[in-house]
């Protein structure tokens, strides 16, 4: 699954297994194929994703964001200092 964070200075793009967010309902993990969806992430919290090698990120979010879900793909906004 694509993962590409898009910021007001940069744009990166990542292969993904699961993505992680906090929304304001709660917890929610993303994964291939899950439906389509947009949600809001809240600030001060992780956005935390697993590379297909394996490896684990996290971004600590200092402000609200955007996550727009599609089945192949998901597109985070969001505006860090």
């Amino acid at each position: 699954m694509t993962f590409t964070i898009i910021s007001p200075t940069d744009t990166q793009h990542y292969t993904v297994n699961w993505i992680e967010a906090q929304t304001p309902c709660g917890n929610i993990i993303i994964q291939p194929g899950h439906a389509p969806i947009i949600l809001t992430i809240l600030a001060d919290t992780f956005l935390s994703f697993s590379l297909k090698t394996g490896e684990n990120k996290k971004i600590l979010l200092n402000r609200p964001g955007f996550l727009e879900v599609g089945r192949t793909g998901v597109m985070a906004l969001i505006n860090q200092e």
